[in-house]
């Protein structure tokens, strides 16, 4: 199992990346200084341009693969998750069963609809829902 960034992916593709499996002749170069000259502001999936004689090409993500993410069992409670993610400064969490097969990917995206609130001995989670300019609040996941 490993995790791959769509931003990394969009950047191999701009830079072409790629590998002709028939020949093994191999297109396009790519370094570290790639990734970081671009970051915060990635390239939109709408930059990209694939000559069609590309199409059939290889690419092998195996050196830009993050082969031990951070993981966490489905079964995890919200709270939980928002505290790694807090703790950690994580960006993504692998979701896994059982099985520790992946069954789904939470960012930090998605947890920032919420806030974490404490209060005389009590904690919990609120989603925040807005509603033209007045965010209102609603329970969440204690």
């Amino acid at each position: 199992m490993g995790l791959i960034t769509r931003e990394q992916l969009i950047i191999i593709l701009i830079r072409k990346v790629y590998y002709s499996e028939r020949t093994m002749q191999h297109f396009g170069d790519i370094s570290m200084d790639d990734f970081r000259d671009l970051y915060p502001r990635y390239p939109s999936i709408d930059d990209i341009d694939v000559l069609p004689e590309h199409y059939n090409m290889k690419i092998d993500l195996r050196q830009f693969i993050n082969l031990s993410p951070y993981t966490c069992n489905e079964s995890a409670s919200f709270a939980r998750l928002f505290n790694l993610f807090r703790s950690m400064g994580l960006r993504h969490l692998v979701i896994v069963n059982e099985n520790n097969k992946v069954v789904g990917i939470v960012t930090r995206k998605d947890l920032a609809k919420f806030r974490k609130w404490r209060k005389q001995g009590s904690s919990g989670v609120q989603q925040l829902s807005f509603v033209g300019e007045a965010a209102q609040f609603a329970d969440c996941c204690m």
